[in-house]
């Protein structure tokens, strides 16, 4: 991470700080921060009523003042509302801070993220990278039957439950980005003609240059987190590149093959991380429901039942 950023990111810890011990629309105490990322600060709070731990977003503060972030935030909660699937992490209510800042009240989940994984054992095994990559397509499947395109999956987006690698344990995280496709774009929309907006080595080159985003778009950023959870890297991430040299390397390079740090992989496993980095979005796969049959087909992992996924259509 660039030097600017972490110092941005412990500015806004710093920040973050001062709300712990606040008690929120007299139900949620705030215990402790979670983390902070690009949008929001995520805390540990304590359901007053309930006597649970929930994990409570609250607007970064730094867009406390900007109207299209705010909205962006509130559809965030809307949008994990719609979807309701378990790999997709739930949000149970929401409200304002002091009548202006939005927060989001969502399942406290114990465990980590799978950059955090990837930084404690360097790489995932093969058979644990294409479990998370079936349940990451499996709650893709359910955003995109509603119509939602996360826009920013990345390891840190991945969570473990427990740190358990199984159906089930996986959770999509940070749909703050996401973009609506069911509807035309309106002037009204804040992310209406900004289109690279994300984590730049996980950015699908047609976000990178302001191109149609849709379902598709998450596939190219499944086949980014599936490689550095083999490999543990991302196929186009260096130390001190910045954002611009990135974004040419995305467009222009043909990522390395993948090697598996903990295993060999297979010619077919590596055929399909291809399919999914191609920088021509008809060269990937078709939906996420068809990248979900070919790890099914592939036969390394334990089977799942495809009924309510091949039943499943885009509204």
């Amino acid at each position: 991470m660039p030097p600017q950023d972490l110092r941005a990111r412990a500015a806004a810890l710093a920040s973050a700080q001062q709300r712990i011990g606040i008690t929120v629309d007299g139900k949620y105490r705030i215990v402790s921060v979670i983390g902070v990322g690009g949008m929001g600060v995520v805390y540990e709070a304590k359901h007053l009523f309930l006597d649970r731990a929930v994990a409570l977003k609250v607007l970064h503060p730094r867009y406390e003042d900007a109207h299209d972030a705010a909205k962006r935030f509130l559809r965030e909660a809307r949008t994990l509302g719609q979807i309701g699937h378990r790999a997709i992490v739930q949000v149970v209510d929401g409200g304002f801070l002091d009548g202006t800042t939005p927060y989001l009240v969502m399942e406290r989940l114990q465990g980590e993220n799978l950059t955090q994984r990837i930084q404690r054992r360097k790489a995932v095994r093969l058979e644990q990278g294409l479990i998370v990559m079936r349940e990451i397509l499996k709650g893709l499947v359910a955003a995109h039957a509603k119509g939602i395109v996360h826009c920013d999956l990345k390891p840190e987006n991945v969570f473990l439950v427990d740190r358990a690698i199984e159906a089930g344990s996986v959770k999509i995280l940070d749909f703050g980005v996401a973009r609506m496709i069911a509807a035309e774009p309106s002037p009204s929309d804040p992310d209406s003609g900004l289109r690279a907006y994300g984590t730049p080595e996980y950015m699908a080159p047609e976000q990178i240059v302001g191109g149609e985003i849709e379902p598709r778009t998450d596939l190219y950023g499944v086949g980014v987190v599936i490689y550095e959870a083999l490999t543990g890297r991302a196929p186009f991430a260096a130390a001190g590149d910045v954002r611009a040299s990135v974004f040419m390397r995305i467009l222009r390079e043909v990522p390395p093959r993948p090697v598996g740090l903990r295993e060999p992989i297979p010619s077919a496993v590596a055929a399909l991380i291809d399919r999914l980095l191609a920088k021509s979005v008809d060269a990937r796969p078709a939906s996420a429901a068809d990248a979900l049959r070919v790890i099914e087909d592939l036969g390394l992992v334990p089977p799942t039942s495809l009924p309510s996924i091949r039943a499943a259509k885009p509204q």
